[in-house]
C-alpha cells in the first residue's frame, strides 16, 4: 500500500487529459499515537461483508478516518484502495486512480471534473471492468461530501451494476445524496453514525491511560458525559490535564468555553458556515432541545428547514430519537454557541432567553419557562409562572430533586413578591422546614395579589399547601378545616385552565379531605372521598398520592371486615408504587400495614412481619397518627401470636397513654384491643373495666362481643347473652361473628351440648372459610380448639385451616383421614400450640428449627414439649408423636 502522497489533478474546461492518479492523496492515513483500538465497531464493520456501501457519517473529529484505517489495516480485504479529498478536488479522476491501482483499467480521457455527470460508455466500461475483474475489491472515500445529484447517480450505478465486486466505503460529515433507503431496504448498506463512534466510560478511561492521563471512574463519566464520547473532545481534554497537578479536580475547568477545545469547534465547524447560518446557531442554542415552534420563534420562518439541512451535514446537531423535527445540539457546542452570544451579543441574548421563556409558557410548558426566566434573572416571572399555571401541586409531589424543583432553588430569599413568598412556602414544605413554611405563608398573606385571576391562583396555592401541611398535625380539627377550605378554594379557582390542566390538586386536596375524615372517625365519607382521589390521581399521573388513597381505602376495607377487598386494594398500590420507582421511604405505608392486618386475620406471621418490616421503612409512619396506630394494633397481636401476651398488653397501654384525645375512635379501638387481651389473659373484671370508657357507638358489634366473653368469664350468661346476639348480628362485621360463633361454641361445651357446640363451630368455619380468617380459630379456648381437633369431618372439610401456606405459615393441625375409626383422647386437652409443637416433632425437627418455623423462643418451644408429654403420659418425643398418631392427634 503507498504512503499518503499529494498529486493535484490539472484540469483543462469540463474533462481532464492527465492520469487519474493526479488527485487527491493516496494511501492510508496513519494512526495516531495514542490509538485505541475499538473492537466493537470493527465487528460492527465487519457485520455483513455483502454489503456495497459502508456509510460512516459523522461529524469533524469522531474519529472516522481512525476507525476505518484500523479496519482496513487489520481486516480489510487484500485489494483495497484509499484516497482523501482535501479541497475542491474533482471526484472522478481520484476515484479512477484506485480502479487504476486495483488493477482496474480505466480510460483517463473523457473524465469529468467538478460534479458533472459520467458519460454513459464510460459508466458502463467502468462497470464492466469492475464486474469482470477477478477479484472483489475496497475503495475507501475520505473527506469527499457526495452532495452532487450526477455524481451520486453515477456512484449508484456502478454499486448496482459491478456484480458485488465493488465495496464503496464513504467517510464524510454529511449524508450522501444517494438513495439511502433503498440501500437499507435491500440491507446492502452498512452504517456507522456519532452515536456508534461515541465513546464508551471504559473506553474514554483507556483512551486517557495512553495518553497518561488516570481519573477515578466518576471523573471519567463527568468527562465522558460532558463530550458525549467524542473523541476529539476526550483527546484535547487530555492533554490539558496531563499539564494540571490534580486532572481530577481540574475536570469542570478543562470542559469549559474556553481553551483548546472551544478553539478546535470555531475552527472546524463554526467559522465553516456562513454568517447567518452562525447567527441561526446561535439563537438556537439557548434552549436545550429545540422544538417544532420555537426555531421558528427564535431565528425565523425557515429555521426549522435550515437545521434539518444542518442535521444532513452533522454540525453537531442531531434529530432527537423519536421526535420528529426535534433537534438538540452536542453539549459542548451548545455551550460555545451560547459563549460566543453572550460575548458578542449580550442584548440579543437576553432577548431570546425571554423570547424563548415566554414561548414555552404559551405551550404551559412550566419547566423550561421557568429555567429561561431564573436565566435573566427575572424571578417574579418566573415564580408568577409557577403560581399562575397552578404548579404548586406538581412541585410537592415532584420532590427536591425535579428540575423544576432546582431551578427554583436559587430564588432570592429576600424577594417580596406573593409568588415568590408561595414558591418558597412550597421549596419548605417539601424540605420539612416548618419554620420557614410558616413565615412564607405570613409573608404571603400580607402581600397585595396583581389582579382577580392572580389572587385565585395565590389563594389555591396557599389554601393547599396549608391542608396538606395540617394532614399530619396533633389537632385533627384543624387539619379538617384546612382541608375544607382548600377543596373551597379549587372550586372558585375552577374556572382557570391553568387549574383544569392540573388534575394533582383535586387529588391533593381529596387526599387532605380523606385523611381529615378518617382522624375524625368518618369512615364512610372518607371512603368515599379517597376512591374521588384515586381518580384525580389516574387523571393527573400522580402514583404516589394513587398509593396513597388505595392504601387508605385497603385499611377502610380491613375495617370492615372484608379482608379480600382489603388485600387487592393494597397489592394494587404496591404495584403502582413499584412500576412507579417509588422507594419505600417515600410512599404511604397504608397498603403494607392493609397486607399485614390481612396476613394476621390468616396467621401467616412471616407475611405479617414482612409487611411491618416494610411499612416502618416509610417516612410517612413517624407523622401519621392513622397509620402509625393501626401498625400498633398489627404488631400487637403478632406478640399474642408468638406467645408473648403482656408485651402485646404493654404496647397497647403506652399507645394509649400517648394519644391526647381519650375520646378519639383509635383510641377506642386500642382499648378494644386491650380489653380483648384482658379477657383472653383471664382477667375479665380488667376488661369490664376497660369498656367502661369505650363509646359503644363507635364499634356496636365489637364491644358487644367483648362484653358477652367477659360476662361468661364472670358468670353473668343472662348479660352474656344479650350482647352476644348483637355481636351475631348479620350485619356484624365477619370477623365479629366468626369469634362470637366460638364464643357461643364454648358456652355449650360448658354447658354440656355438644351437638350445639358443633353447630355453632361449624357456623365459624363456614363464615371463616370465604376470607380463610384462621386468628380466631388460633386464639379461641382451649376447650373449643380440641373439639375441633378431635372431629374428623370438620377437618376434612375445612382443611383449609391447617394449609402450610407458600409464604410458610406455621401449621397447627393437619387433616386427619374420613375414616378414621374413634378413639380415646387424652384426659387433658392439648393446645393449638401444643399440636403445632407436635407436628414439628413429627417432622423431626430440632428444637431451634421449631422455634424458627414457629416464630417463638427456644425455651417457650421446651415448656411446650414438656406439657405435650405430661399429657400424654409419656417420657420420650418419639413416643408422643406415635401416641399422638393414635388419637389421631396429627396424621399418621
Amino acid at each position: 500500500m503507498e504512503s499518503k502522497a499529494r498529486v493535484d489533478p490539472v484540469e483543462d474546461g469540463r474533462h481532464t487529459d492527465v492520469s487519474p492518479m493526479m488527485a487527491g492523496w493516496a494511501g492510508i492515513p496513519e494512526r495516531p499515537r495514542q490509538f485505541l483500538a475499538r473492537g466493537r465497531l470493527l465487528e460492527q464493520l465487519d457485520a455483513d461483508p455483502r454489503c456495497s456501501l459502508v456509510l460512516v457519517s459523522a461529524p469533524a473529529g469522531t474519529g472516522k478516518t481512525t476507525l476505518v484505517a484500523d479496519w482496513i489495516t487489520k481486516r480489510g480485504a487484500n485489494r483495497a484502495e484509499w484516497i482523501t479529498f482535501d479541497g475542491e478536488e474533482a471526484f472522478w479522476p481520484g476515484f479512477a486512480g484506485c480502479l487504476e491501482r486495483l488493477g482496474v483499467p480505466v480510460s483517463a480521457r473523457s473524465l469529468p471534473t467538478g460534479s458533472s455527470p459520467l458519460d454513459a460508455s464510460v459508466r458502463r466500461a467502468m462497470a464492466s471492468a469492475v464486474a469482470t475483474h477477478a477479484e472483489p475489491m475496497t475503495v475507501v472515500v475520505d473527506g469527499y461530501e457526495v452532495d452532487s445529484a450526477a455524481v451520486a447517480t453515477d456512484l449508484d450505478f456502478l454499486l448496482r451494476h459491478t456484480g458485488h465486486r465493488l465495496r464503496l466505503v464513504l467517510l464524510t460529515r454529511a449524508d450522501p445524496v444517494l438513495p439511502l433507503y433503498r440501500y437499507r431496504l435491500d440491507e446492502t448498506m452498512t452504517e456507522v453514525r456519532m452515536a456508534d463512534l461515541a465513546f464508551t466510560d471504559d473506553e474514554a478511561a483507556a483512551l486517557l491511560g495512553k495518553m497518561r492521563v488516570v481519573l477515578p471512574a466518576e471523573s471519567v463519566r463527568t468527562l465522558n458525559s460532558r463530550t458525549r464520547g467524542w473523541v476529539t473532545g476526550l483527546r484535547l481534554a487530555g492533554r490539558m490535564l496531563l499539564e494540571r497537578e490534580d486532572p481530577t479536580t481540574a475536570v469542570d475547568e478543562v470542559v469549559g468555553d474556553r481553551g483548546t477545545i472551544a478553539e478546535y469547534l470555531m475552527g472546524e465547524v463554526l467559522a465553516a458556515h456562513p454568517p447567518e447560518v452562525r447567527e441561526l446557531l446561535m439563537a438556537t442554542s439557548i434552549p436545550d432541545t429545540i422544538t417544532p415552534g420555537l426555531a421558528e420563534a427564535l431565528a425565523g420562518r425557515s429555521a426549522a428547514r435550515t437545521l434539518a439541512f444542518l442535521v444532513r451535514v452533522n454540525v453537531f446537531i442531531e434529530q432527537v430519537p423519536g421526535h420528529a423535527e426535534h433537534y438538540r445540539y452536542h453539549p459542548f457546542f451548545r455551550e460555545l454557541l451560547r459563549a460566543e452570544l453572550a460575548y458578542s451579543a449580550p442584548g440579543t441574548m437576553a432577548t431570546l432567553q425571554r423570547r424563548a421563556a415566554e414561548w414555552f409558557a404559551e405551550q404551559g410548558l412550566i419547566t423550561p419557562s421557568v429555567r429561561h426566566f431564573a436565566s435573566l434573572g427575572a424571578w417574579e416571572e418566573a415564580a408568577e409562572q409557577v403560581v399562575d399555571s397552578a404548579a404548586v401541586g406538581q412541585l410537592v409531589l415532584d420532590g427536591g430533586s425535579s428540575p423544576l424543583m432546582q431551578t427554583l432553588q436559587a430564588l432570592p430569599p429576600d424577594l417580596e413578591h406573593p409568588a415568590a413568598a408561595v414558591v418558597r412556602a412550597t421549596l419548605a414544605f417539601s424540605a420539612g422546614d416548618d419554620q420557614g413554611f410558616r413565615h412564607e405563608i405570613d409573608l404571603v398573606r400580607g402581600l397585595p395579589a396583581d389582579g382577580a385571576q392572580h389572587a385565585k391562583a395565590i389563594n389555591l396555592a396557599v389554601a393547599v399547601l396549608v391542608a396538606l401541611r395540617a394532614r399530619f398535625s396533633e389537632d385533627p380539627d384543624e387539619a379538617e378545616i384546612l382541608a375544607t377550605a382548600a377543596a373551597d378554594a379549587l372550586a372558585d379557582a375552577a374556572s382557570l385552565a391553568s387549574v383544569r390542566s392540573h388534575p394533582e390538586l383535586a387529588a391533593l386536596v381529596f387526599a387532605s379531605k380523606g385523611m381529615a375524615a378518617v382522624r375524625h372517625g368518618e369512615l364512610e365519607v372518607a371512603e368515599e372521598v379517597f376512591r374521588a382521589g384515586c381518580g384525580a390521581a389516574v387523571e393527573a399521573g400522580a402514583d404516589p398520592l394513587l398509593v396513597e388513597c388505595l392504601g387508605f381505602l385497603a385499611l377502610l376495607s380491613c375495617f370492615d371486615g372484608d379482608v379480600t377487598r382489603g388485600e387487592g386494594l393494597a397489592n394494587r398500590a404496591i404495584k403502582v408504587a413499584g412500576d412507579a420507582g417509588i422507594p419505600m421511604a417515600d410512599r404511604s405505608a397504608g397498603a403494607h400495614v392493609a397486607l399485614a392486618w390481612v396476613a394476621m386475620d390468616r396467621f401467616d406471621l412471616r407475611a405479617v412481619s414482612e409487611h411491618v418490616r416494610a411499612a416502618e421503612h416509610s417516612d410517612f409512619i413517624p407523622g401519621d397518627p392513622v397509620q402509625r396506630t393501626l401498625l400498633t394494633l398489627v404488631k400487637s397481636r403478632l406478640q399474642v401470636a408468638q406467645g408473648d401476651r403482656n408485651a402485646a398488653a404493654a404496647r397497647i397501654a403506652e399507645t394509649i397513654a400517648g394519644m391526647t384525645d381519650p375520646e378519639h375512635w383509635l383510641s377506642t379501638w386500642l382499648r378494644l384491643e386491650a380489653a380483648h387481651l384482658a379477657v383472653a389473659g383471664g382477667d375479665p373484671q380488667a376488661a369490664v373495666a376497660e369498656l367502661r370508657d369505650v363509646r359503644e357507638s363507635v364499634a356496636v358489634a365489637e364491644v358487644a362481643l367483648l362484653v358477652a366473653e367477659a360476662r361468661l368469664r364472670l358468670g353473668d350468661d343472662a348479660a352474656a347473652m344479650e350482647a352476644l346476639k348483637v355481636a351475631l348480628d348479620k350485619t356484624s362485621p365477619i370477623t365479629v361473628r366468626v369469634r362470637a360463633w366460638l364464643v357461643e361454641c364454648g358456652r355449650q361445651l360448658r354447658e354440656g351440648s355438644s351437638t350445639r357446640a358443633r353447630d355453632a363451630l361449624e357456623q365459624a368455619l363456614q363464615l371463616a372459610s370465604a376470607t380463610r380468617l384462621r386468628r380466631p380459630f388460633h386464639e379461641t379456648a382451649a376447650p373449643v380448639r380440641h373439639l375441633l381437633v378431635q372431629d374428623p369431618r370438620l377437618l376434612a372439610d375445612h382443611a383449609w385451616l391447617f394449609e402450610v401456606s407458600a409464604r410458610g405459615m406455621p401449621r397447627s393441625a393437619r387433616r386427619t383421614p374420613v375414616d378414621a375409626g374413634p378413639r380415646s383422647a387424652p384426659v387433658e386437652t392439648l393446645t393449638v400450640k401444643e399440636l403445632e409443637v407436635l407436628v414439628h416433632l413429627a417432622e423431626m425437627l430440632t428444637t431451634e428449627e421449631i422455634a424458627a418455623a414457629m416464630y417463638i423462643s427456644v425455651n417457650t418451644v421446651r415448656t411446650h414439649v414438656r406439657n405435650i408429654l405430661r399429657k400424654l403420659g409419656v417420657s420420650r418425643r418419639n413416643a408422643a408423636v406415635r401416641v399422638a398418631r393414635e388419637f389421631d392427634l396429627i396424621p399418621a
